[in-house]
């Protein structure tokens, strides 16, 4: 009986959660700018009161009347270094924390029988450790499913699924303590009567893929940009076969070009979402619905996009990174957080209709744009690259690699049973650059190979800089 209740009582707290999150109406904005500003309070009294470093850091700062740009930079050596302080809860200590992760019976259970822990990929060097409680996994999963997909407005949406569940299939590294693995393991437990779940790893050959998800037949598709390029293929090779009940496919953790998308969409018919997510704030965003951009959840996320100085960058511009503050984490205060990803606001209001800023692309890590200098300009040439790779049909993936000054490696990989030839996409590359005047500019090399071998972690970047990072624009 007292699982019975308790399972209705959280049944009931993810459906006001759910209905809290609702795409917003023109009527709820004022509502919603209050909501946020309740909570970035709250924040940082709440720091204040309980962390040491925070104690420390913000003092002589007006709490209650300070602007955001009021506030020091948070960098992730300065958060790992300083985590013990941070901890609101005086009872966390990171070395208990390494040690529970360290075993991996551990995934799935609440460290303390409270929290849920990950680390991040550590693509930026050192990896961080994040550490929530269960009513920040259901706000995260809360915002999914309320706006990653089209939803009715009512009070407890989409409860015909408690008769027939969506099926998601989730096609990532093999469960984990990363992001992503602890989000979808530790869906409440009322948010299970919703799916039926199939976890599958980027490591599967094609063939097993292909075959599991026949015999699913998958309702949503969430996976890698690299992996969901590669089940386009295999649709189109006539080896996947998934049924008309297939609503939508959602890249993550890679970034999604417009290219790619097109190619997706072509392949099945259905529209691609592009959620922008990180481990210290998986409920930062949701893909949109009708373009290939994500919506800020700002009542759950602060996002800044700066330049290499700190400054704002107008919306529409990339910028060098951002500053992340999650108003939902109380456990472990993520306040102005940097982040080395190249990010861009949409400076107007997104087609889909929904009232929330949208990211209109993210280019991944600074220390992986690509660049080139051409009399006194520096430019990026990597959508050139791209728009250069358009004209080969018989191509499967390819990587673009920076070696040396204006010099560069194009990896390609035909589709199965079909070539390319080196000469050909040289052409295709020369005839692009050269439409913008920079032909002579590059020096290129070009690798045929047999697949783009994913990294460690299972995801493929697309451009790497081996080189340096790029000057600054003078």
């Amino acid at each position: 009986m007292i699982t019975l209740v308790a399972r209705a009582a959280q049944q009931l707290k993810l459906a006001l959660s759910i209905h809290e999150l609702l795409p917003p109406r023109a009527s709820d904005i004022g509502m919603r700018r209050q909501v946020r500003n309740n909570r970035w309070r709250r924040l940082l009294h709440h720091a204040v009161d309980r962390s040491p470093f925070y104690q420390k850091k913000f003092d002589g700062i007006d709490i209650d009347n300070c602007t955001i740009s009021d506030l020091p930079i948070l960098t992730k050596a300065e958060m790992m270094e300083n985590l013990d302080a941070i901890f609101t809860d005086r009872n966390l200590h990171r070395s208990e924390i390494e040690t529970f992760i360290s075993n991996p019976t551990n995934l799935g259970v609440f460290y303390r029988g409270q929290y849920v822990v990950c680390h991040t990929s550590g693509s930026q060097g050192q990896p961080a450790l994040i550490v929530q409680d269960a009513d920040a996994i259901l706000t995260t999963f809360a915002a999914q499913f309320a706006r990653g997909v089209e939803v009715e407005r009512r009070f407890l949406p989409h409860i015909q699924k408690l008769i027939r569940p969506a099926r998601m299939a989730i096609i990532t590294q093999k469960p984990g303590f990363y992001a992503s693995s602890i989000f979808f393991s530790f869906l409440p437990v009322a948010a299970k009567r919703f799916l039926k779940l199939e976890r599958l790893s980027v490591f599967d050959n094609p063939e097993h893929l292909v075959e599991r998800l026949n015999t699913f037949q998958p309702t949503f598709v969430t996976a890698y940009a690299s992996t969901l390029e590669l089940l386009a293929r295999e649709k189109l090779a006539g080896r996947l076969h998934l049924s008309e009940c297939l609503q939508q496919m959602t890249n993550i953790s890679e970034p999604l070009t417009e290219m790619s998308a097109r190619q997706i969409e072509a392949a099945f018919g259905v529209h691609v979402t592009n959620v922008y997510s990180v481990a210290e704030c998986m409920g930062l965003t949701c893909g949109c619905t009708a373009t290939h951009g994500s919506h800020l959840n700002d009542e759950l996320a602060m996002l800044e996009v700066v330049d290499a100085t700190n400054r704002p960058v107008p919306d529409g511009t990339p910028g060098s990174k951002v500053l992340l503050t999650n108003l939902y984490n109380l456990v472990q205060p993520i306040i102005r957080y940097e982040i080395d990803d190249i990010v861009s606001l949409s400076p107007m209001g997104c087609s889909c209709g929904k009232r929330l800023p949208l990211i209109q692309s993210v280019e991944g890590r600074m220390k992986d744009q690509l660049w080139m200098v051409a009399g006194a300009q520096i430019h990026n040439p990597f959508y050139l690259f791209q728009a250069a790779m358009q004209h080969e049909s018989n191509l499967a993936e390819h990587q673009i690699l920076q070696t040396g000054f204006n010099t560069f490696v194009l990896r390609a990989a035909p589709q199965y049973g079909r070539t390319i030839s080196s000469t050909q996409l040289r052409s295709y590359v020369q005839q692009t650059f050269a439409a913008e005047g920079l032909a002579e500019v590059i020096s290129l090399d070009i690798e045929i190979v047999d697949r783009i071998v994913p990294e460690e972690s299972g995801k493929i970047r697309r451009a790497r800089n081996l080189f340096t990072a790029p000057p600054t624009q003078k």
